[in-house]
């Protein structure tokens, strides 16, 4: 899977879920229309459904969020990766996970009032290979360590 390039994107302010499906959605909550629009035309769209990963790497309080794909189209690997603190949603998440989930695209507006309002963009990917993972666990994979050295670099700064 590390042959040739890899792409790495951080770029996302977090993940959002909707459990009251019949398969649990997640959201990957972006702040511009146009970086949405570009993560979906420019990489996502290119991804096979049935060759996505997506992992969830535990530690004490917060979690590892990556999701991988290798893409013949784009000629890359591209690797979407964010530490995020553990959620109520995301245990929720977890313990309802039955074996596939929806990956789709929100709009996170910040309105003058303070309140926040969700753009739910219709594109999804149907994602069946998920795990939940310890640390040592993810070191077995490349793309794990390489992201959760990533991860760990960028919470030192």
């Amino acid at each position: 899977m590390t042959d040739g390039v890899t792409e790495w994107f951080d770029d996302f302010l977090g993940l959002g879920y909707h459990l009251y499906d019949v398969r649990p959605v997640i959201f990957l909550l972006l702040d511009e229309r146009r970086k949405l629009a570009g993560t979906w035309n420019k990489v996502l769209k290119y991804l096979p459904d049935d060759e996505i990963k997506m992992r969830f790497v535990e530690t004490d309080e917060k979690y590892g969020f990556v999701l991988y794909c290798q893409s013949r189209i784009l000629q890359s690997t591209w690797v979407f990766f964010k530490s995020l603190n553990t959620s109520v949603h995301y245990r929720q998440f977890k313990d309802d996970y039955d074996g596939a989930a929806i990956l789709k695209l929100a709009l996170l507006i910040k309105k003058k009032d303070g309140s926040t309002e969700l753009e739910i963009f219709k594109h999804q990917k149907r994602i069946t290979d998920v795990k939940f993972m310890t640390e040592p666990e993810a070191v077995n994979d490349a793309i794990l360590a390489s992201s959760l050295r990533k991860m760990s670099s960028q919470s030192g700064q």
